[in-house]
């Protein structure tokens, strides 16, 4: 399940390279793109759910986004993607393991070579180099790397979030970031325990054609903009499932810290919102979210 989330999830991600006032709190679903109208908004804002790791050409098949993007007047996104070198250091830094604990202390002796030896096939060295790093580090680098490898033409620096940044700068309006980048570090880094970040490697490891056999699921439930079917992967029985603690600081404690923020943003100029796109689904999903702040919320379908 972390895995399947990551990808729609944490925007950090690309560092690696992945009328609706009538229904009130229901599910919205069959659309990546919508309307936001309302609740004393002079002119409509709209949020889009990206992949963090997904080919920017298809933007071209998702009716209306480039023509609400190029009419906004300023642009919302997860975190500011402007310095990439200085958020991959903060990344880095932020990702180092504690110099009070190993690897040894987190993973049994068979684990331990589990982990070395998979992490070796895959990057052609092991914890000699990767041991440095905290298990969530690990896990978001090897998820990512397998990535490449299912995906090979996808390329980095065409990442929807960054796109989006780039051509906001470009027309000369403002990037707003909804969080820091310590926010996503520590939701992806510090939020679990470094145990049950091992035990979340090992297990990912061990069920990695699992991992990609769902990954391939949620890209087809993507580029079918089914989020109905992308909760239902996300909430479904998992031989790896994600902790309660997980779901929380991964997804739910941030919809709610940026649906504290988003109406002072929509008010002040009319907004593209760029966030992934698990950050829209279920009941604690802003799209829900969004309605029971009064907002009415529609899909752009054309």
């Amino acid at each position: 399940m972390m895995k399947k989330l990551f990808l729609c999830s944490i925007a950090l991600l690309t560092f690696f390279t992945y009328s609706a006032s009538a229904q009130t709190g229901k599910e919205k679903t069959g659309a990546l793109l919508w309307e936001i109208t309302g609740n004393g908004l002079k002119q409509p804002s709209y949020i889009f759910g990206t992949h963090h790791l997904f080919p920017l050409s298809f933007l071209d098949s998702v009716s209306g986004v480039k023509r609400v993007f190029a009419s906004s007047k300023q642009m919302v996104g997860e975190i500011l993607l402007g310095d990439m070198a200085t958020l991959a250091a903060e990344l880095s830094a932020a990702g180092m393991m504690p110099q009070d604990t190993t690897w040894q202390m987190l993973l049994s002796d068979d684990d331990y070579q589990l982990v070395d030896k998979q992490l070796t096939a895959m990057f052609g060295t092991g914890l000699q180099s990767f041991g440095v790093m905290k298990p969530s580090m690990v896990n978001t680098a090897y998820t990512a790397m397998l990535y490449r490898k299912m995906y090979p033409n996808l390329r980095q620096d065409e990442a929807f979030d960054l796109w989006f940044q780039q051509q906001a700068a470009e027309r000369g309006i403002e990037v707003i970031g909804l969080e820091t980048v310590k926010d996503q570090t520590y939701a992806l880094l510090d939020a679990t325990s470094l145990k049950q970040q091992a035990a979340d490697l090992v297990c990912m490891l061990r069920n990695s054609e699992y991992v990609e056999q769902n990954s391939k699921k949620l890209n087809a439930m993507y580029r079918a903009a089914d989020l109905k079917g992308m909760e239902a992967l996300m909430l479904s029985d998992d031989i790896c499932p994600m902790s309660a603690e997980q779901q929380i600081a991964l997804v739910d404690a941030r919809n709610q810290r940026w649906l504290q923020k988003l109406p002072s943003i929509m008010a002040a100029k009319p907004s593209f919102i760029a966030v992934g796109c698990m950050h829209l689904v279920g009941k604690k999903g802003l799209l829900v979210g969004l309605q029971k702040l009064g907002y009415k919320v529609k899909p752009v379908l054309k």
